[in-house]
């Protein structure tokens, strides 16, 4: 009995041993690698010289997640989401914009580029919503045959008035950042192209029910859209300000005016 247990301890080590080395002769055979997240898991996929793949799955919670990403750093990918809001600046003779429900949701896939410590390439594409409430929850913004035009609603009894566009954007941002990855700061440009539009209002009716009323047809808003995007990030806030450099509207359908945004970045 002692004589088989000598016997098999040293086999059992070797076995270890040698699938250890086999498991590591994977990796460094590999020509190269891809990763992603999924839920609290990294998923890594080896590509290796003979052309099969081997996938990899580490929790966050796992010390060797940590270990990777320490070595593996030269880009990351990932969905992230935007909440702000929206206001205009240029005329002031167009209507009044409320910061609260003048919402900014976007919805971007991005991929970074980490060529060093203290510099990252973002780009992103997504789709981003432009909500402009107006401050007079009486006024509503309708289509007219010259351009957009704002009137009092007929019932004297708004309650809430904006107009809406949706754009499918793309964005690229340089970023410089601190080595311990506490600060960062990056400025780029983007642009967008319009997916459709419309005005909203909701007033109460002589039996003092809720009711609404839709423009649809996209209120003349620009085709269009291009700017500048500054992101800041400090600790774990990160902070982004869009300010679109083409006008709001389209030419001579409605008042002169530029968009700006601001929010976080989730």
């Amino acid at each position: 009995m002692k004589t088989t247990t000598l016997i098999l301890i040293p086999m059992l080590f070797l076995s270890i041993l040698g699938f250890a080395q086999e498991a590591d002769s994977v990796k460094k055979g590999t020509v190269n690698t891809t990763n992603f997240t999924l839920f609290n898991t990294n998923v890594i996929v080896y590509k290796n010289a003979d052309g099969t793949k081997t996938w990899e799955f580490i929790s966050k919670d796992n010390d060797e997640y940590q270990e990777y990403h320490s070595k593996n750093n030269k880009s990351s990918n990932g969905l992230t989401l935007d909440i702000g809001i929206n206001t205009w600046i240029g005329d002031d003779a167009a209507p009044a914009v409320k910061p609260w429900g003048s919402w900014n949701p976007a919805i971007n896939y991005h991929y970074t580029y980490k060529p060093s410590k203290n510099f990252n390439l973002k780009s992103t594409i997504g789709v981003s919503w432009y909500n402009f409430k107006f401050e007079d929850r009486n006024l509503q913004a309708l289509r007219g045959e010259e351009g957009l035009v704002f009137v009092e609603h007929p019932s004297g009894a708004g309650t809430k008035s904006k107009i809406s566009a949706s754009y499918a954007n793309l964005t690229l941002v340089p970023t410089v950042q601190t080595t311990n990855g506490n600060f960062s700061f990056g400025v780029g440009p983007y642009a967008g192209y319009r997916l459709g539009g419309k005005g909203k209002v909701v007033y109460r009716d002589p039996q003092g029910n809720k009711a609404k009323e839709f423009q649809m047809g996209n209120m003349f808003a620009a085709d269009f859209r291009y700017g500048l995007r500054a992101e800041i990030c400090v600790a774990d806030v990160k902070l982004y300000v869009n300010y679109d450099f083409n006008e709001t509207f389209q030419e001579n359908k409605g008042p002169k005016l530029n968009a700006l945004s601001f929010g976080f970045i989730l």
